[in-house]
């Protein structure tokens, strides 16, 4: 009942995964080695619709998950991201991905994950960046709290780092064993289906930037981006 009124359960364990190099989530936060703990960006860049339909995208996953994972209620990704215009849109999707007991090696053809493993979205969550203000006093774990007002709206400086909370839709879902938990981050999302159309889903799609644009996503040591999740104990 509680989480129909929004709230957490009261036996939520809040867990963190942060994002990784090479397309990885992991429970462990990054250790800078050697380089000066120096940790490049990962980047996408979006066309606007006028030129492409393509939405681009980063994918972040964990390995094989080695029991059921279960959880319930709202999540969160905390990015620290840099783009190079003055706003874009935040457009986050939970995906359950599997099952897959593969192992990836550095041999060819066993660098990327099989293309015929199963996916489903579960949920997805929305921000746009120039309405990243936070009300502290309101936020709570699991959901941070934008007030979304023409006063708390302040454009992006391009090339400066900002931090984003980003809630993602409450939801229930059983990750089970040898499956992976995989979020992705795009900005934009193309319409699907007809509107008014019976036989088939319509999903609207959000107002993105008419420019082309370069966002990088930071994951080190000081921009410790991560995904926060209400794990349910079995």
């Amino acid at each position: 009942m509680a989480l129909w009124r929004g709230l957490p359960l009261p036996e939520t364990q809040w867990s963190k995964l942060y994002l990784h190099s090479w397309g990885r989530l992991r429970a462990e936060p990054y250790v800078p080695g050697a380089r000066n703990g120096r940790l490049e960006p990962d980047a996408f860049v979006q066309m606007p619709p006028t030129q492409t339909n393509a939405v681009q995208t980063l994918r972040y996953m964990t390995d094989p998950l080695p029991q059921d994972v279960l959880i319930a209620g709202p999540s969160v990704l905390n990015l620290f991201a840099e783009i190079d215009q003055d706003d874009t849109n935040w457009i986050i999707t939970l995906k359950d991905i599997g099952p897959d007991a593969s192992v990836r090696t550095v041999r060819e053809g066993e660098r990327e994950l099989p293309r015929n493993v199963h996916e489903r979205e579960i949920t997805r969550g929305w921000l746009k960046a120039s309405h990243r203000a936070l009300d502290p006093k309101r936020s709570k774990p699991g959901r941070p709290w934008h007030p979304l007002t023409r006063k708390a709206q302040q454009k992006v400086v391009p090339g400066e780092i900002n931090e984003y909370a980003i809630e993602i839709m409450a939801t229930a879902n059983l990750f089970r064993r040898g499956h992976r938990i995989c979020v992705e981050i795009a900005s934009a999302d193309m319409p699907t289906g007809v509107g008014g159309a019976t036989n088939a889903e319509y999903i609207p799609n959000h107002v993105c930037s008419s420019r082309t644009t370069l966002h990088r996503i930071y994951h080190d040591a000081r921009r410790p981006s991560h995904l926060l999740l209400p794990i349910i104990p079995q």
